[in-house]
């Protein structure tokens, strides 16, 4: 499981990839492979906020 650095480190990576793809200096095959590198970042991201509940609605990641 991912711990809240470990995420905030991969939303900084997605948001600079995302940069990278939007400015339109990549060949197509490079913008290939970033886009593949963003979707598996959304993936690992996308599994931590599933998995940050638990079976009681409460946040398992959160401190307090």
């Amino acid at each position: 499981m991912l711990n809240l650095l470990e995420v905030s480190e991969m939303r900084v990576k997605l948001k600079g990839l995302e940069t990278q793809v939007s400015s339109g200096e990549l060949s197509l095959f490079e913008r290939c492979e970033i886009e593949d590198a963003i979707l598996e970042l959304k993936e690992h991201l996308g599994q931590f906020d599933r998995a940050k509940w638990d079976d009681s609605g409460e946040c398992i990641n959160c401190s307090g």
